[in-house]
């Protein structure tokens, strides 16, 4: 037996480099073609599981040192009860639909605390906020006393990644005839799943780290193979499965996973001098009231940022969260009229959501000096970095 297990411990140590380029190459900017890392990323998910979970992903590596440091240290291990472990999973299912289906400010502020995207962020050579590392730390202190806590409970990439590869044809299989039931593979599984119990892990909770391939005592009882589709579902299962994550796939995918505008699409604001009224040249108090707001705007127009500045389009360059922001800034009669952003990389979503505000109250202020929206930081900075009045 222990032979047996000699031999599967390669798998382990092989993970544990994979891990570790993982966050090398996120720190030297890897990820910065995020369209062709999302391509590449979501073909491997849909044909072996989110294997970027259990192999690539830097904070899930990082609760995995933290584990390794509590076993060091002699601290006890708290595997979390079946019946509490199938509601708590939930949880960041709630989360994934909620980011989806809601845009209220409430959502943005506490994904902004995400410790994924934040210790991301660190390694990317950024600043986070005071809360960001206060979360980063809470988590990896409970990952001393629980295995992986924000994966299992909270992390919605990996709820997403977990629905994206929910047909998948290559997955872990379990010999139910040489299995001896010591339930090591139960044992080992970070992420809580009931492995001893399945012919095949197929658990949206899989993060396909191997460790219970690893940990499992009898040579070939637990390894990876191809599905046999039809003989494990039949027809009518197969055309609901197919449905259901092609469904998946093109829900998620559209809602965050690439963001980048082709070479002829813009974000665009419009105009800062609006639409003109036709009333048959009847003034009404309204109009006078208009008319003297705008006769004021025009004098604080003055004094903005485009104060002295000829006519035409001005082009500068931020850094978002996921890479540059290329804005340009059409100036007209020293007034700001007109802003598109060009090239982004940053979630759709997200940057939207600071593009729409950042925009509209530069245009409003004439002056790059706004606030930053609160949940899409990176990219109202971004913007505002690539401000070229300055």
């Amino acid at each position: 037996m222990s032979k047996s297990m000699n031999k599967n411990k390669p798998v382990r140590y092989v993970r544990y480099t994979v891990q570790t380029l993982g966050i090398v190459l996120t720190a030297i900017g890897f990820f910065k073609d995020y369209p062709l890392m999302n391509t590449i990323l979501l073909g491997t998910i849909l044909i072996m599981g989110p294997i970027f979970c259990g192999w690539i992903c830097p904070f899930g590596t990082l609760q995995d040192v933290f584990s390794r440091i509590g076993r060091k240290l002699g601290i006890k291990k708290y595997p979390m009860a079946r019946k509490i472990q199938k509601v708590l999973v939930i949880f960041r299912y709630v989360l994934l639909f909620a980011t989806i289906l809601i845009s209220m400010d409430f959502i943005f502020s506490i994904l902004s605390l995400d410790p994924r995207a934040n210790f991301t962020t660190l390694i990317g050579g950024k600043t986070i906020a005071a809360t960001g590392w206060i979360v980063i730390f809470a988590f990896l202190a409970a990952s001393i006393f629980f295995e992986r806590p924000f994966c299992n409970y909270f992390c919605i990439e990996g709820a997403k990644f977990g629905l994206l590869s929910f047909a998948r044809p290559i997955t872990i299989f379990r010999n139910e005839e040489t299995c001896v039931g010591c339930n090591k593979c139960n044992k080992a599984c970070p992420m809580n799943i009931d492995v001893s119990s399945h012919g095949q892990v197929r658990s949206l909770q899989c993060i396909n780290c191997m460790e219970c391939i690893s940990a499992c005592p009898v040579k070939d009882t637990l390894k990876v193979g191809v599905v046999s589709v039809k003989k494990t579902l039949g027809k009518k299962k197969l055309i609901v499965v197919s449905a259901v994550a092609v469904g998946a796939a093109v829900l998620l995918v559209f809602n965050g996973i690439d963001s980048t505008p082709s070479n002829n699409e813009k974000y665009d604001i419009g105009s800062a001098a609006g639409s003109e009224a036709i009333n048959d040249g009847v003034s009404t108090e309204d109009d006078m009231a208009e008319e003297e707001n705008a006769m004021i705007s025009e004098t604080i127009y003055e004094y903005g940022d485009a104060l002295g500045i000829p006519n035409g389009i001005y082009e500068g360059t931020g850094e978002g969260f996921r890479g540059n922001i290329t804005v340009e800034v059409t100036v007209e009669d020293q007034m700001i009229t007109e802003i598109n952003v060009t090239q982004t990389s940053d979630d759709a979503k997200w940057f939207s959501r600071a593009y729409t505000a950042i925009v509209s109250s530069i245009i409003d202020n004439q002056t790059a000096d706004v606030e930053a929206v609160s949940g899409a930081t990176y990219s109202s900075t971004g913007i505002k970095e690539g401000w070229p009045m300055r």
